[in-house]
């Protein structure tokens, strides 16, 4: 394979990657460090400190969290102490207890069989099991807001925030937890209780500027791109883009904004990535979704998203009714020779709870500033895939 004019490591642009440096960023780590850095001096003593982090889509929560982790951990072997950090996306997985816990034992060790516990019995076993081995953990839950939402009767804050009642007075392995939501507005969805145990620990994180934003693309400029490539002007743009309404500084979408430019000026046979690659890549893409947005949907959300997709171009109007939606779905999955699923309704609630689909009523659901044609083709693409697959 020949050598790319453009590219030296396209990874470095996924929003998967962790750089080492986070710019803009300092103040949440070192807040994040200055919580839980004073407990490994006496962890033995220790009791689980409780954090919030709360910004927008695109704000370098997850990143921020991954990065502290490392940290943490790196400062704890210093000490002698073995400290892990485990991150678990809601998302990802699971939006029950059962499978949360499950998911979470088994990212810690294999030693502990789920399949017959409770999910009260799984967290006394990992305690159990992390104190005879002396391991102490710091856990993340990504999405801690998209839990709630979907499933308010779980009480899993109630869960994690009195875990040391296991041992009423005596230190617990958990020594810290960090919930990563979009607002506060989850908070809704908690009981008195869980409020209460949850505390006032919130470390907030604000929208980028195009500014910073700038700063940002520049590191990764530096190790995905060839040097000299991506102009100035270039970066300016993709800045300005990403800062303003409707994108609103999320640098996931100015990161893919970058990456597509960059793959349109070598498909173009161009050795340069020019602001007109950015104005071209930006006027064909539906900048409040990312394929990696997509990507991370089950089939039937493909499915649905197609349907509602198909119906906002044969309706021509900026929505269709959950009942035209559900139509146009039941024929997709003809299409397909899938069967209908019977939980339609919370699939859509999915969705919107992504923030993928809009829903004002239930005779106007549809897609804001969505390049309908584009959106199609990937989905029919993905579908394809994933119909060769099966």
């Amino acid at each position: 394979m020949s050598r790319s004019l453009i590219f030296k490591d396209r990874n470095k642009l996924s929003p998967y990657y962790i750089p080492k440096r986070l710019p803009h960023r300092d103040q949440q780590i070192n807040m994040l460090l200055s919580i839980y850095d004073s407990i490994l001096r006496n962890i033995w003593s220790a009791y689980p400190r409780f954090t919030q982090i709360i910004g927008a889509t695109g704000t370098g929560k997850t990143c921020t969290a991954i990065r502290f982790g490392e940290l943490i951990s790196e400062k704890a072997r210093e000490e002698g102490v073995n400290l892990q950090h485990i991150y678990m996306n809601c998302k990802v997985d699971g939006v029950t207890r059962y499978v949360l816990y499950g998911n979470l034992v088994r990212k810690v060790t294999p030693k502990i069989a789920t399949k017959s516990l409770s999910p009260e019995e799984m967290i006394r076993q990992l305690i159990d099991y992390l104190r005879f081995e002396e391991i102490f953990l710091i856990i993340t839950f990504d999405e801690i807001d998209y839990f709630v939402q979907m499933s308010p009767k779980e009480h899993i804050i109630y869960d994690l925030t009195r875990i040391p009642e296991i041992h009423p007075g005596e230190p617990i392995p958990i020594v810290g937890e960090i919930f990563i939501a979009r607002s506060l507005k989850w908070h809704d969805y908690l009981e008195p209780g869980e409020k209460s145990t949850l505390g006032i620990n919130i470390i907030e994180f604000p929208r980028y500027t195009s500014r910073q934003i700038r700063d940002i693309l520049e590191d990764r400029v530096k190790e995905a791109f060839q040097p000299r490539v991506v102009l100035d002007d270039t970066l300016d743009l993709i800045s300005d883009i990403t800062a303003n309404p409707p994108i609103n500084g999320d640098i996931r979408v100015g990161l893919e904004l970058l990456y597509c430019s960059g793959v349109l000026a070598e498909n173009t046979g161009s050795n340069k990535v020019l602001p007109e690659h950015v104005r071209r890549v930006y006027s064909e893409i539906n900048p409040t979704i990312t394929s990696e947005d997509i990507m991370n949907l089950d089939r039937d959300g493909k499915l649905i998203l197609l349907a509602l997709v198909r119906g906002l171009k044969t309706s021509k109007s900026a929505y269709v009714s959950l009942r035209d939606l559900r139509k146009f779905y039941n024929i997709i999955c003809e299409e397909y020779n899938i069967k209908p699923v019977e939980d339609f309704e919370e699939h859509v609630q999915d969705l919107i709870y992504r923030g993928i689909i809009d829903m004002k009523s239930l005779t106007e659901i549809g897609i804001s500033g969505a390049t309908l044609v584009d959106l199609e083709r990937f989905l029919n693409n993905l579908l394809k895939q994933l119909e060769e697959r099966t």
